[in-house]
């Protein structure tokens, strides 16, 4: 396969360089041609290296998915599965304090609905559900907890305008409520 000229790839790294700053400070509705502009390189270029506005979010997208899934998957093995989850979901939100496009992507956004990230999603989605039933299991998660339930509370934790503490405490709200009953021992 032939090498990609130093230019392309120059050019490839300055629009995803400047698309994460550009999305990350305004959110996933900023326009193509303003990121061509802010990176200074024509909309062909763009286009050339990203056909879509989607694609060019799914290459953000996906980094972010997967290390969110490279992560899950390693606390999976951990023998304390609630502590593990806990620290997955506040490795989720320390990265999305500053980023509207990263709480855009882990809010189901629309931008992020594509055929490029749902391996990416379907994998951090299997090795959740592990941590789940892997606490469930030990006992330090309610076993009446359903995965769509905790994806839904863990979603409802990026839908909206909330600041970075509100969301720290939230998490610690969780928690609490996925404690088995009758347990108040201070366990995540």
């Amino acid at each position: 396969m032939k090498q990609p000229r130093a230019d392309a790839v120059r050019n490839h790294q300055k629009i995803l360089e400047t698309a994460e700053h550009m999305f990350a400070k305004h959110g996933l509705e900023v326009s193509v041609d303003d990121i061509a502009h802010e990176a200074k390189i024509g909309i062909g270029t763009l286009y050339r290296h990203f056909p879509t506005k989607q694609a060019l979010i799914a290459a953000l997208a996906a980094a972010h998915f997967e290390q969110f899934a490279g992560r899950a998957e390693q606390l999976a093995l951990s023998p304390h599965p609630a502590a593990a989850l806990r620290e997955l979901i506040e490795l989720m939100v320390n990265e999305s304090a500053n980023k509207r496009d990263l709480l855009e992507a882990l809010g189901g956004s629309k931008w992020t609905q594509s055929p490029e990230i749902e391996p990416l999603r379907a994998r951090y989605q299997r090795a959740l559900s592990k941590l789940l039933a892997n606490g469930q299991r030990a006992g330090e998660i309610c076993d009446d907890v359903s995965f769509a339930e905790l994806s839904a509370l863990i979603g409802g934790l990026f839908r909206s305008e909330l600041d970075g503490r509100t969301r720290i405490r939230l998490v610690r709200v969780l928690f609490d409520g996925l404690r088995p009953r009758g347990r108040s021992d201070g366990s995540p």
